[in-house]
């Protein structure tokens, strides 16, 4: 059992005004004896510390149960509903972009562009032979031929490797940015040979 005081010692023990107490005497703060025709109100210090600490608990709680942190940032419930809604919005975008055409699936770009590129390499490894007949033409030396249209090879080869070890480097990297980015980068490449 604590020190029975009156409102304006409690005040000052607890260091608050007395509409602070009168505001907690309403809000259910234990009250040892009511006030009334020349009497004061009385209170017993160790049940309004009970009180206050008991209330305090349950604020940081509902606080607590409110709020979130993400990297350092505090998320409250209505940040989370935001993200939540902003979330729906984007995936409705999507439907509709899908809907709409606009947007493929990542599997089904990845085998058209595989299929291009095993194309692309398939031309590519042709052209020596391609080349050889004019080859032969202009040097009229078989040797000669031969040391050119292996050095055509040679490039050809040295090109698909690089290409090759490109995309694999893009294979390799975890990915932050959307599947598409690498491989339109690789389409590209096979534009610029």
């Amino acid at each position: 059992m604590g020190k029975t005081v009156n409102r304006q010692e409690l005040a000052d023990i607890f260091g608050y005004s007395l509409p602070t107490i009168s505001a907690w005497v309403e809000n259910g703060m234990p009250v040892k004896s009511h006030g009334g025709r020349g009497k004061q109100f009385e209170f017993d210090t160790e049940d309004v510390l009970k009180w206050l600490l008991a209330r305090e608990r349950a604020e940081r709680k509902a606080h607590t149960a409110a709020t979130l942190k993400e990297g350092g940032e505090e998320i409250t419930i209505d940040k989370a509903r935001l993200r939540n809604e902003i979330a729906k919005a984007k995936l409705s975008e999507l439907e509709l972009a899908n809907k709409m055409e606009l947007v493929r699936p990542i599997d089904m770009v990845a085998k058209v562009l595989s299929n291009e590129i095993a194309n692309a390499r398939a031309r590519l490894l042709g052209i020596p032979s391609k080349l050889r007949p004019a080859i032969q033409l202009e040097v009229g030396a078989p040797e000669g031929t031969k040391k050119l249209v292996n050095e055509v090879e040679r490039l050809i080869l040295e090109a698909l490797n690089e290409i090759k070890m490109s995309a694999d480097v893009v294979e390799e990297e975890p990915h932050t940015e959307p599947p598409s980015e690498p491989i339109e980068q690789n389409e590209e490449e096979n534009d610029d040979e």
